[in-house]
């Protein structure tokens, strides 16, 4: 898939709002400025929620209330080994969330998890490959993309 721009995002992060259950884990990957913030803050506003979205780089998790359930947005870009996430309490966290989104997360520490990876192109666009280890998450991946390009 390919998002030209903000728009598409939108777009995508709408059909993500639409398609993912409650208790998924998505793990967002790509290098600084590939725009994973930004699909989390179209995603949220998908979900219902108006606030500002930053990225937690420095607090490392926000929770932000939707109508559909706290959504728990993780960055683990600071720290030294991503599964120290679990020492600081995500474990706990997202058990009360909907939906957890983890910036820089790998598949190694978070094997139950679907993984969009956005790839900046030269054009100003992004190139993205969404993927999973089980049979369930596979199947939405492939909705997702089938939902993309039938429009």
């Amino acid at each position: 898939m390919r998002l030209r721009n903000e728009s598409d995002t939108q777009k995508l992060a709408a059909a993500m709002a639409r398609r993912l259950p409650c208790g998924s884990t998505v793990l967002l990957q790509g290098p600084l400025g590939a725009g994973k913030t930004t699909l989390v803050r179209h995603l949220l506003a998908a979900l219902g929620f108006s606030g500002r979205v930053t990225s937690p780089s420095y607090t490392l998790m926000h929770t932000y209330p939707t109508p559909r359930g706290a959504v728990l947005h993780v960055d683990v870009y600071r720290l030294s080994r991503p599964e120290i996430v679990y020492d600081l309490g995500l474990e706990d966290a997202a058990a009360d969330a909907c939906l957890t989104l983890i910036e820089w997360g790998e598949r190694r520490t978070f094997p139950k998890a679907l993984t969009v990876v956005l790839e900046p192109q030269q054009d100003g666009s992004r190139r993205v490959s969404i993927s999973a280890e089980s049979a369930e998450l596979q199947k939405l991946a492939q909705e997702l993309e089938k939902d993309w390009f039938s429009d």
